[in-house]
């Protein structure tokens, strides 16, 4: 079992931004869990809007979150498919469901805060809609997992790596493109070796969209209608950043122009420290608009955004151009993805479970050099999903930061898992059946 981690020793931010956060949740210790209402049932790598329409029952959900004794709930209201799960006039629902409307009524009833989180630049419907909008390419080079190519000048519209989509019964392909336009033809018939590569059936394409396109106005107006429209205690933004697969996003003409306004025309372009200052500072101005557009309805609603750890030179900046001390300054909350059992687990075999011990080990080393770049309360979320009751158990003491966990996800959690949660709750944090730890109530 991992050893607990005095994290106060490497995070600086001023302790008053912590207690704020408590007060407004109610509580000191968080302990959430989070799902993914598109992604069916089973685990990451399906995209059943079906399941989410038909069969996908919220109180039975909530009913599971209030037993484990968990005090906050997050749910993913837009996923990189770009589909909305509210009662939207601004974006697309393919559900004909309003899943989050749905999600806060229980919450009410059960005094459990919801937490969102929208999915910002990986947007396949938005992409599909409108190509003008998706980053472009400013160097050639090939995907090798599907031996495909691309050339300087194409949009990054790409087939997704891992999520696939089984067709419903009775509906022909080409029946449900009408559903799933960014939907091809192409197929999975079984699953990979690796664990990026377990998705099975029909591949979809995803786009990653360019932060300095209209895009962004999108949205905004998402953003505005969810906070305006229901009562969420936080909003979260996922993908906030550039895709990390590459490292030539986005050159399209209007981040040249910008760019060339700012820098000059001599200012290189994917090969300065002047482009990388470019890239951080374009995903910031996203960050303080969002900031801005949600506390300007509502002044009380958490913001925050979703951290991918990694080596700061060469992934978050150069690739993602994600600069922690930015979008910690203007966001309420950090949350990092803290998935190193999605590299490997136990279950699967030795070579597997040392792998994910690695990552395991990597990410805790990474926050331990970089904690002190965010300035503002970090909870980490990590994964339920494809790892083991222990695996999970290690991550949730080694990733809690001061502030508490979050689980991802809940459906894929398995009933030894759910044991061990419960367990968790009652004796190591001493939550009761409010989900308020005792020693902890404010």
């Amino acid at each position: 079992m991992a050893k607990t981690v005095d994290w106060s020793k490497y995070f600086s931010y001023n302790t008053s931004k912590l207690e704020d956060f408590q007060k407004r949740l109610g509580a000191r210790n968080v302990f959430a869990t989070a799902l993914m209402p598109i992604r069916g049932p089973i685990g990451f790598r399906k995209l059943d809007y079906e399941f989410a329409e038909k069969s996908l029952n919220v109180k039975e959900i909530m009913d599971k979150v209030e037993e484990c004794h968990f005090n906050i709930f997050g749910l993913v209201i837009k996923d990189t498919d770009g589909a909305c799960t509210w009662d939207t006039k601004v974006g697309w629902n393919p559900t004909n469901r309003d899943i989050l409307g749905e999600f806060c009524d229980e919450g009410k009833e059960r005094n459990i805060p919801i937490m969102v989180s929208l999915t910002s630049m990986n947007d396949a419907y938005q992409g599909h809609l409108h190509p003008e909008r998706v980053s472009i390419h400013g160097k050639s080079g090939v995907i090798k997992k599907f031996d495909r190519k691309y050339e300087v000048g194409d949009i990054s519209t790409h087939e997704e790596g891992e999520m696939r989509v089984d067709l419903p019964e009775g509906i022909s392909l080409e029946e449900y493109q009408k559903k799933i336009p960014f939907l091809t033809e192409k197929i999975d018939d079984k699953i990979g070796a690796s664990r990026g590569a377990r998705g099975k059936g029909y591949i979809p394409l995803t786009s990653f969209m360019c932060p300095n396109s209209e895009h962004v106005d999108y949205l905004i107006d998402l953003a505005k209608e969810v906070v305006k429209n229901y009562p969420v205690e936080s909003f979260i933004a996922d993908y906030i950043r550039y895709d990390g697969q590459f490292t030539d996003l986005c050159t399209c003409e209007r981040c040249q122009e910008l760019f060339r306004d700012k820098y000059g025309q001599k200012a290189k372009i994917l090969k300065s420290n002047q482009w990388y200052d470019f890239k951080e500072d374009t995903i910031a101005i996203y960050a303080r608009k969002l900031q801005d557009a949600i506390k300007g309805i509502d002044k009380n609603c958490i913001t925050g955004w979703f951290l991918l750890p990694g080596s700061k030179n060469m992934f978050t900046r150069k690739r993602i151009a994600q600069n922690w001390t930015k979008l910690s300054e203007i966001l309420d909350i950090t949350c990092p993805m803290e998935y190193p059992y999605l590299t490997g687990t136990r279950d699967d075999g030795w070579k597997w479970g040392k792998l994910g011990d690695i990552a395991y080990w990597y990410f805790i080393r990474n926050m331990k050099k970089r904690a002190h770049e965010i300035n503002n309360p970090a909870l980490a979320i990590t994964n339920s999903v494809e790892c083991n009751a222990e695996e999970m158990l290690k991550q949730m003491k080694g990733f809690d930061f001061g502030l508490g966990i979050a689980l991802f996800k809940y459906f894929g959690t398995t009933d030894s898992q759910w044991k061990a949660l419960k367990k968790y709750s009652e004796e190591d944090i001493g939550l009761d059946n409010l989900g308020l730890a005792k020693n902890y109530k404010l």
